[in-house]
């Protein structure tokens, strides 16, 4: 292994290796880079569920009093932390890429602060009403970074991992977009038949 990330990953974690963590962060690298859109929502709701169904039992354990079963609780806790955790994961995705880009324009550009703070904002509501279409270049990207991390940490060389991941995080956004494409074909023709 990379002796840069043997320190990031323990070589036990729950009882798996670390080459059982990397070979299991592979399958998400991919997941995310070629299936971005329809993953990314599976992992965030999963992520929320999870920690939802955690924080209300946590809650449970604490308060000890319920009138209802204990597994209705733990079930509304889960899907509330699945909605919390999708909504916040993508109002701070659009944050960051609203950030990001209003800082370079504000930066490059002979604009003022008021007006930087408004395109900031426009270009926020922008991305979260988009989502779909920003999520597969995000997911790609996260996948990309996953991808890399994992190949290192088995022992790739940083350059090839490198290059590994950014044609895989090309490959999949460019796949993605053909299969958008002959969705939206198969949407026209299935309109025309009737």
């Amino acid at each position: 292994m990379a002796s840069g990330l043997n320190s990031l990953i323990p070589t036990n974690i729950f009882g798996f290796s670390s080459f059982t963590i990397y070979v299991i962060l592979i399958f998400i690298a991919i997941a995310l880079i070629f299936w971005g859109k329809n993953s990314w929502k599976i992992i965030m709701y999963a992520m929320g569920a999870y920690l939802g169904f955690v924080f209300t039992s946590i809650m449970l354990i604490q308060f000890h009093v319920t009138s209802l079963p204990t597994f209705i609780i733990l079930l509304i806790g889960a899907v509330i932390g699945a909605i919390i955790v999708n909504f916040a994961a993508k109002a701070f995705i659009c944050f960051v890429l609203a950030g990001s880009v209003t800082l370079a324009i504000y930066l490059f550009s002979p604009i003022n602060t008021v007006f930087a703070i408004v395109l900031g904002i426009i270009i926020f509501f922008i991305c979260y009403v988009r989502f779909n279409k920003v999520s597969l270049y995000v997911a790609a990207f996260a996948g990309a970074m996953a991808l890399w991390f994992a190949l290192v940490g088995l022992g790739v060389q940083n350059l090839s991992a490198q290059v590994v991941a950014g044609v895989a995080m090309i490959g999949g956004i460019l796949l993605q977009k053909y299969e958008e494409d002959l969705e939206k074909k198969d949407r026209q023709r299935l309109f025309r038949n009737w």
